[in-house]
């Protein structure tokens, strides 16, 4: 009776090619992170805007080393109006009746992050207007109006009026896109 032995060369060659599957989904899930900003320094620190690049203060002390870093995840840019001021650009979230007879309407500003900012929401149909306001809110990565919430029984007239939401402080003014809301 003659024991065969058995052949080792088909398992060695695939526990090879595991191991090297292995490094190429470790090193193509490491290039995907990487080129997506998953690796990049953020939130370590205070940033300061200075000019177009972001500072990171990594010492919690004012001082940053000489290392200036551009910021990956940067607002859009922000211009500058006659007045001297910064435009903000003012979004309607979303605009509609969610408890009976109540108009909602969210809206923020979308490229600037500072507080003390105010929102004022006009409604126009014909000659007709109703104005209403509310405060901003820095919500750490941008500006939100506090959400507005208006009777019907507050305007005139049934039908569709136009919207427009405009944003001020002591830096910026920004109005949104007119915006067309039904008045039940």
């Amino acid at each position: 009776m003659k024991i065969q032995k058995e052949r080792k060369t088909p398992k060695v060659m695939l526990i090879v090619i595991l191991v090297v599957a292995f490094i190429l989904a470790g090193g193509a899930a490491y290039w995907y992170m990487d080129t997506n900003g998953f690796f990049k320094q953020s939130g370590n620190g205070i940033d300061k805007q200075d000019g177009n690049d972001t500072q990171i203060d990594k010492n919690n002390d004012g001082t940053t080393d000489g290392d200036d870093e551009k910021g990956t995840d940067e607002k859009p840019s922000v211009e500058i109006d006659d007045s001297g001021k910064k435009i903000a650009q003012v979004v309607v979230v979303d605009a509609g009746e969610y408890d009976t007879g109540i108009l909602e309407v969210r809206a923020g500003v979308t490229n600037l992050t500072e507080e003390n900012g105010k929102c004022e929401f006009t409604f126009t149909h014909n000659k007709l207007s109703v104005v209403r306001s509310s405060n901003a809110i820095f919500t750490g990565t941008g500006v939100d109006c506090q959400t507005l919430e208006i009777p019907f029984k507050d305007f005139p007239v049934k039908g569709e009026w136009q919207m427009v939401v405009k944003y001020t402080s002591n830096t910026a003014v920004g109005s949104s896109q007119t915006k067309m809301v039904m008045i039940k």
